[in-house]
Formats: C-alpha cells, structure tokens, sequence
C-alpha cells in the first residue's frame, strides 16, 4: 500500500513548525518532548512518517511542534493557546486531536481551554499529570542539557521509555549513545517545556472535557503510570481507556493493537 505523502511543511505564526501528511478530514498530532522545537529531518522525518502513515490514511494528519521561541516560565496552556491560535487560522475547526506524552498534556489543556476546537481527542501514552517517577526523570533530564551534558539527558530521558530494570538498562545506553544528536541543540524552549510539565495537573478539571475521549496507555509506562491512566480516564465523562500490558512508555504506539485502536475511535461515527 502506497504511503499517504507529505504535502506541505514550514512555519505557522507565533514559530510552529508543522508538515501535513495525508488527505481527509484533518486531525492534530502534537508529538512527545523532542530535543527542538523545528521539523523532523533526514532519519527522524523518516521515521515519523513509518510511525504516522497508519494513521493518516483517509484523513489529513497535521503534525505540529511547540513554537521557536518559548522562554521559562511558561505553562502548557500557553503552549497549548499556540497550537488553538495556529489551528484557528490555518484549519477548518473543530478537528480531531491526537497527543502522545508531553504531546498529551497539551492536547488535554487544548480540549480544556478551547473546547470548540475538539471534535475527538486521542491521549496516548500521557495523563492528567506525571508520575512522581516521570518528574524525577525530565527534572534529570533538564538539569544535565542546562549542564551540557546531552548524553545524560539521553540516557535519563530514554532510558525511562522502557517497561522495565532490564530494559532500561538497554535503552539508557542507547540513549547514551543519541544523546549528542536528540540534545545537543536544545535550548530554553525544551527547559520551558520540561518546567510546565513538571507543575501540569488538570485532574481537577477532567470533567469539563466536553470531547468523546480515548485514553491510550501501557501498564509499565514509568513517566506516568497505570492508575493516573485510569484515573484521567474516569475523569472524562465517557472516556475510553486502552491500557497494554507488560508495555512500557514507548511501547505503547509500537503495540500493533494501537493503530486498530486509534483509528476504531476515530472513525466511529
């Protein structure tokens, strides 16, 4: 089968970067923490595209980054007023939403604060708030890229991607070893990301999201855990929830089961 096909990419007001993929109904992907606020390039677009394609045929996925220029303070809503600003203007609202971890959050504040702009919302892999363990783990990570020390935060930030001690032994190696490249350009913007979600909770609030909800999530995800999955998806009224077992953080859009899920919700009527 012939993979849906980038169509455009570039810059959206206030510095979003963004490329579209695919044809149809549109649908906002905001993806997990990344090392920089631009477009994926050269092996990382490629695998981008592998990990979208599924769920872009027969609808148009707009991938959409955080803005350039974020400076601490800042606060997932006003990250998530970027993305509400650039849909807005450059789309024809209300859209589906998809938001994977860190990408989770702002998605879940977008559906709060913008409810208008919501048709469906797809939270994988990404709660109402992190775990402890999760906080411990980006505190880790942003205190070695403010220390320049990229292979650290690789091997922290990676490393917890994994179901378990094994694994993230594995994984942190890896991390270790990409850690040059994922982090050795990133800037305030990614310490302004980490800091809002480090205070992110709208556990609070779960019941205003007016949206039909799927909540994605792995049993052994470190960053967030089984139960504030379940306890996010108790939150929403008539939320769904999809929880993998012996899966962890990143494994959970690897699961062959996710797309099937994904795209059952999305294209219900």
């Amino acid at each position: 089968m012939t993979r849906p096909a980038i169509t455009a990419r570039g810059e959206w007001p206030p510095g979003v970067a963004y490329f579209r993929l695919g044809a149809g109904a549109h649908t906002v992907f905001f993806p997990g923490l990344s090392g920089t606020p631009d477009l994926p390039s050269g092996a990382d677009m490629w695998m981008q595209r592998q990990l979208l394609a599924p769920l872009a045929r027969g609808r148009e996925l707009i991938w959409m980054n955080r803005r350039k220029d974020l400076v601490p303070p800042t606060t997932i809503g006003r990250i998530a007023q970027d993305g509400a600003d650039a849909i807005r203007a450059q789309l024809s609202p209300p859209v589906d939403v998809i938001g994977v971890s860190t990408g989770g959050s702002v998605a879940l504040q977008l559906a709060l604060d913008h409810p208008e702009l919501v048709r469906r919302l797809v939270v994988v892999a990404s709660a109402h708030r992190l775990s402890d363990e999760g906080r411990r783990v980006q505190r880790e990570l942003a205190a070695a890229v403010r220390a320049g020390r990229p292979r650290r935060a690789g091997a922290a930030g990676i490393g917890a991607m994994a179901a378990g001690s094994w694994g993230a032994a594995a994984f942190g190696a890896v991390g270790w070893l990409m850690g040059r490249g994922v982090f050795g350009r990133s800037g305030p913007d990614l310490l302004a990301v980490v800091d809002a979600e480090d205070t992110f909770d709208v556990g609070d609030r779960l019941g205003e999201i007016a949206a039909p909800t799927l909540i994605v999530g792995a049993e052994r995800d470190r960053y967030y855990s089984a139960e504030l999955f379940r306890r996010t998806a108790e939150g929403i009224p008539h939320a769904q929830l999809v929880l993998y077992p012996r899966t962890g953080h990143l494994g959970t859009t690897l699961r062959r089961r996710y797309y099937r899920d994904v795209r059952s919700f999305l294209d219900a009527a």
